[in-house]
């Protein structure tokens, strides 16, 4: 008697293994999603929705602030605990400009989390104050500011870090 030979035919165990490698992969792409939702940009201050509106105003607005205003920061360190930082505002003339409505967010680039909306707490000759505010974490932080003189509003974002 001579043995049959049978052969096996593992094309149809492939197909079903991917569809399941595929589902499961899946699966595991929307679990990590869920986990770390995406931040929204508070360059603006706003919501993304208004921005998205409104960006040609907005940055029409922008290019009228830079063209007749200064701006600078008084550090660009912090230390863990207590802190304060002054903001300069003065117009390409060099005059002090002691009327505007500022607000000042202290912000870390990978989280709103920790997010600190400040407002002056003094203002005295084109000098604004903001503090005192507390810094727990080291590392880098983003100044984010929002800045209206009249019918100027302007956006402007530096950074800093803070250490021991």
């Amino acid at each position: 008697m001579s043995k049959v030979k049978t052969e096996r035919n593992y094309y149809p165990h492939a197909v079903v293994g991917m569809i399941i490698g595929c589902v499961i992969a899946c699966g595991y792409t929307i679990k990590i999603a869920l986990d770390n939702p995406v931040e929204m940009d508070t360059y603006y201050m706003e919501k993304y929705q208004n921005v998205d509106e409104n960006i040609n105003e907005i940055l029409e607005l922008q290019e009228k602030f830079n063209a007749n205003f200064t701006l600078a920061y008084s550090s660009e360190k912090f230390h863990k605990g207590q802190n304060e930082i002054t903001l300069r505002l003065t117009t390409k003339r060099g005059e002090v400009v002691e009327n505007a409505d500022i607000t000042l967010m202290l912000s870390r680039p990978e989280t709103n989390k920790e997010n600190q909306t400040l407002r002056p707490s003094r203002v005295e000759k084109g000098l604004y104050t903001f503090g005192p505010f507390t810094i727990e974490k080291e590392g880098r932080w983003q100044l984010l500011s929002k800045i209206q003189v009249g019918e100027f509003k302007g956006y402007h974002k530096d950074e800093a870090y803070a250490v021991k």
